[in-house]
């Protein structure tokens, strides 16, 4: 019965401390999860509690890795502000206490936590923030082979033609020498 409590308390301090981080709230907002961003975020706290309380031990190294590989693989996001080991080292110490049976005392410091927006909540209205994307033009393929096109460089006038990589090829490779010990390499289509 023990377990059980301590899954129960721990869930919340995630709940707690999963809405309050920044970085997974843009990664939603921004769509970087897809449109089942949101649902993706509540599978991550119910894995996080499922994953610290049902493995033996855990320290925050192993639940850093966690989060990243989660935040990378759903979100494609990744995280340079080291929010993630911030997280990881306070989940982990609310974790520790709660199986120490200090429950009262992780329940007070959750109670001292500024108050904010429980967002992660089923059915929970997030305001999706449109990123500028390049791709909204209806002619992709067009801008794609202008800026595909090769520019004849003048910088030595040696310009060598290399040959496509494999038959049947769409490409051709034109090789410029630019500065010495450097080769640009641009591609450009055939006509």
């Amino acid at each position: 019965m023990a377990h059980a409590s301590v899954q129960n308390d721990f869930r919340i301090v995630v709940e707690n401390v999963m809405n309050r981080w920044t970085a997974l709230r843009m990664a939603v907002e921004h769509g970087m999860g897809g449109p089942l961003g949101l649902n993706t975020a509540i599978e991550l706290i119910d894995y996080v509690t499922s994953y610290c309380t049902e493995n033996k031990s855990v320290d925050s190294i192993d639940l850093r890795e966690v989060l990243e590989e989660i935040m990378d693989q759903e979100y494609e996001t990744i995280c340079e502000d080291d929010s993630i080991q911030e997280i990881s080292v306070l989940l982990v110490t609310y974790l520790n206490l709660l199986k120490q049976g200090k429950g009262d005392e992780v329940r007070a410091q959750l109670a001292l936590m500024k108050p904010c927006e429980m967002w992660i909540v089923s059915g929970a209205k997030i305001k999706y923030q449109r990123m500028a994307d390049s791709s909204d033009s209806e002619n992709d393929d067009d801008d794609l082979e202008e800026r595909m096109d090769v520019e004849q460089s003048t910088t030595n006038g040696n310009v060598e033609e290399i040959g496509p990589s494999t038959e049947g090829s769409s490409t051709k490779f034109i090789e410029e020498s630019i500065d010495p010990g450097w080769t640009q390499v641009r591609g450009r289509r055939r006509r």
